[in-house]
């Protein structure tokens, strides 16, 4: 585990880059959190109801487990958007801000007069990355999406379903959010990238990031064979297979791509040989055939007595972990993939790292997630030079707001 505490191990990168979070659940803040833990100081700007991933269970006290992974490492203003003297808080605020982040309902910001055109005027180098479910234009922009919707749409829940032997009476889904992280992640690439530009040309950037635009991207092989063979091959690939059930557990194994070393392992030489999987060609017409064989071995052994097999002939593999076997695991620990954050009391907070390890050092989170509205009196009175009266006017009136009644705000 990586204490969030030892600054040895941090690496900085986008040290000096400012970053507007308008974003709220997955598809934006996993966005800002990678930007955050490589540097960036990064403003969440939430309304008085929060980010409702902060009352997501489970929770240890005060912090949600969701929100801490999503968030981890930002700073929180809470203001009224609603209000004219809210969204002029977020003008100033983008006067001097390199980046913003958004993902309302495609036009909502447009209509709160803080489109690109307008955040344009206000900072001619700003680069905003507005993530959407079905992007900026065309006959679906306006519609609501979250990620289950997008998966189905996208043909995800669709290949599952159709994976060589699978036998359900309905997609089984993939009950994790793929959409929200992937359109995340090439968020991030794309915001980068745009920055990189920004360095040469001094411009900013408009980037329209659609979740379906990014799983559809990050297909691997199904949509591309579909589209490639005039929708003949529609199905996913040969190579992916459910996993194989032992005698005391399941595993995955890459047996259609390691024909020669699988049939070594379970001590059947001789199919190498054999006429339906001597030839890379003849493989693949077998493959089931040769699946069969594998899933029949497999049923009469322990998943100890696989590991040995497959580790001594080399045959990639890997048992299916609970939740709580990945966390145990020895390859998580090695990996550094939980980092313990320590909060104003003393409590540590665990949090998934993100996976960016440098020749200087690991990124990771800097401090806990914030509470709503917790830097309040910093960001109005520090960073937009607001006075001790005008931020009380601003808080009296409803405009800004702090869960914390410490806060000077």
């Amino acid at each position: 585990m990586v204490d969030s505490k030892n600054n040895d191990a941090h690496v900085r990168l986008l040290d000096g880059l400012r970053v507007l979070d308008l974003s709220r659940v997955i598809s934006g803040p996993f966005c800002t959190r990678m930007l955050a833990d490589l540097g960036a100081e990064v403003i969440k700007v939430e309304t008085p109801r929060g980010d409702r991933l902060r009352t997501s269970p489970p929770r240890r006290g005060h912090y949600s487990s969701a929100f801490t992974q999503f968030n981890a490492g930002k700073k929180s203003l809470c203001v009224d958007l609603r209000r004219d003297e809210g969204r002029d808080v977020v003008k100033r605020l983008v006067a001097k801000a390199d980046v913003l982040v958004e993902n309302f309902r495609a036009g909502r910001l447009a209509e709160m007069g803080l489109g690109y055109p307008d955040l344009q005027k206000l900072n001619p180098a700003i680069v905003c990355c507005s993530i959407s479910g079905f992007g900026q234009s065309g006959e679906d922009a306006g519609r609501p999406a979250y990620t289950d919707i997008i998966q189905a749409l996208a043909g995800l829940d669709h290949a599952a379903a159709n994976i060589p032997e699978y036998e359900g009476e309905s997609p089984p889904g993939v009950p994790v959010s793929l959409a929200d992280t992937t359109a995340s992640l090439n968020a991030t690439i794309a915001i980068l990238a745009a920055l990189f530009r920004r360095q040469m040309t001094g411009e900013g950037e408009w980037i329209d990031l659609s979740m379906f635009d990014a799983l559809v991207a990050s297909n691997d092989t199904t949509l591309q064979r579909s589209a490639f063979t005039d929708g003949a091959e529609g199905v996913p690939s040969i190579i992916f297979r459910p996993p194989f059930k032992a005698r005391d557990g399941f595993f995955a194994a890459s047996v259609s791509l390691n024909v020669e070393k699988t049939a070594r392992a379970m001590g059947l030489p001789a199919l190498i040989e054999d006429d339906r999987f001597s030839t890379i060609g003849a493989q693949r017409e077998h493959m089931a055939e040769f699946v069969d064989l594998v899933r029949a071995w497999a049923a009469e052994k322990t998943l100890a007595e696989i590991t040995v097999a497959f580790e001594r002939h080399d045959v990639p593999y890997g048992k299916v972990q609970s939740a709580e076997e990945v966390v145990d695991s020895a390859l998580f620990r090695d990996r550094q993939m939980l980092v313990d954050i320590e909060t104003e009391s003393g409590d540590r907070l665990p949090v998934l790292n993100t996976p960016f390890n440098f020749a200087g050092g690991r990124a990771t989170p800097s401090a806990p997630p914030p509470r709503l509205g917790e830097h309040n009196h910093e960001i109005l009175g520090t960073l937009l030079g607001l006075d001790a009266d005008a931020i009380e006017q601003l808080t009296s009136n409803g405009v800004v707001f702090s869960e914390d009644a410490q806060d000077p705000a």
